[in-house]
């Protein structure tokens, strides 16, 4: 039960900034003749960018408190050589784990979405998550970064071929935030993907809560 209740917790600080930033992008949309994309595709890429966060175990606040506080890991395992030495076991999982992303940014958000741009958004989700697990006990690894980018590519290609089978040639519309060429189909998604992990790294603090359901 307690562990059930961490989860939840963990995934609503995930989830409440989605609904706030999914409520403004409706309105924007709505004053700026755009489309914004439908709730539930959009609910299934934050829910499935909850599920990253929290397989991989991405650093918080509260973690950098306790390494401030002297109660942290004394080091963090860092490898900026790739490959060097790479389990083929664990270079499958990371691109799977990717994989959605790359099939969930097209169909969510703009069909038409170029592999450029979401080999661009798997790299930055990538980096984020490798970035903040500096500050607890995961491992940083260059591996991850590059088989997690590859996946969300994967994902892409997969959702093309499947596109293509399935409707032919998409059709195109005027995506919210359309005005933004810089981040072409990715503006949304981008805006989903920050507030996802600014509330997770600022409202989840495990080791607080634990304390409570636990009484540790």
């Amino acid at each position: 039960m307690e562990q059930a209740v961490l989860t939840a917790y963990e995934v609503a600080t995930v989830l409440v900034p989605f609904f706030v930033a999914y409520a403004a992008v409706r309105e924007h949309a709505r004053r700026t003749g755009t489309q914004a994309s439908a709730l539930l595709p959009a609910l299934a890429f934050a829910l499935y960018l909850a599920a990253v966060l929290y397989v991989t175990g991405a650093g918080t606040l509260y973690d950098l408190l306790r390494i401030l506080d002297g109660r942290g890991p004394a080091a963090s395992s860092v490898s900026l050589l790739p490959f060097a030495d790479a389990a083929v076991v664990g270079c499958a999982l990371n691109a799977v784990l990717f994989v959605p992303l790359g099939f969930l940014l097209p169909l969510a958000f703009r069909p038409r979405m170029r592999a450029a741009g979401v080999l661009a958004f798997g790299f930055a989700f990538s980096l984020a998550v490798e970035l903040s697990q500096l500050l607890n006990n995961r491992a940083t690894d260059v591996d991850d970064l590059i088989m997690n980018t590859l996946g969300a590519l994967a994902g892409f290609a997969l959702f093309k071929a499947g596109s293509r089978l399935r409707h032919g040639p998409s059709a195109p519309r005027r995506p919210a935030f359309a005005r933004m060429p810089a981040l072409p189909g990715l503006a949304e998604p981008a805006l989903y993907l920050a507030v996802a992990c600014a509330g997770r790294f600022l409202l989840f603090n495990d080791y607080g809560v634990s304390e409570l359901l636990y009484g540790w």
